[in-house]
């Protein structure tokens, strides 16, 4: 059985794949913190 350092050293894309990944579930995670936490909305009157 061929170990996972042997499966990622012979598809190194991979980890460009899972770095994408990563960056999105980030993103995803701080819109939605401040989606939940948005300041007030304070009414502009002329």
């Amino acid at each position: 059985m061929k170990t996972l350092a042997e499966f990622l050293s012979r598809h190194p894309w991979l980890y460009v794949v899972l770095a994408f990944v990563l960056l999105i579930g980030a993103w995803s995670t701080l819109i939605s913190i401040a989606a939940k936490h948005s300041p007030q909305v304070i009414e502009v009157r002329k």
